[in-house]
């Protein structure tokens, strides 16, 4: 849950800050913290992306408790559903020309696999 939750909120300020502000041209960063807009365009991101996530949270959690408490193996699935996510989704960026890079599932992939490296897992319920 933790993860999910942290992921969302964190890839939603980095996508929005990056994509908004920081490809479009020389921006005074310290502003863009107190516009109505940007916080906004994050909260209706965040909202976007723990709709479109829970399918791969459920696995990732299911793996955790059924499968592996290996971080890294975990980091890696975690990747791979998040770009699975995307792909289904329709949002991996790949069509947009304005877009240097698919920066939403790149953003979202390397926020997961670091939150699953640092994150604790809940020992409560290993046996």
């Amino acid at each position: 849950m933790k993860i999910w939750i942290f992921t969302n909120s964190i890839s939603a300020f980095l996508f929005v800050w990056v994509n908004d502000y920081g490809i479009h041209g020389v921006v005074n960063y310290d502003t863009i913290l107190f516009k109505k807009e940007f916080w906004q365009a994050v909260l209706f991101i965040a909202m976007m992306g723990l709709m479109y996530s829970i399918p791969a949270m459920l696995i990732l959690g299911l793996l955790i408790r059924l499968w592996t408490r290996n971080k890294v193996i975990l980091a890696f699935i975690s990747i791979l559903l998040v770009v699975g996510t995307f792909y289904c989704t329709g949002s991996m960026a790949l069509k947009n020309p304005e877009m240097h890079i698919p920066s939403p599932p790149i953003i979202y992939a390397i926020v997961t696999s670091i939150l699953v490296l640092i994150i604790g897992l809940d020992k409560k319920h290993t046996k």
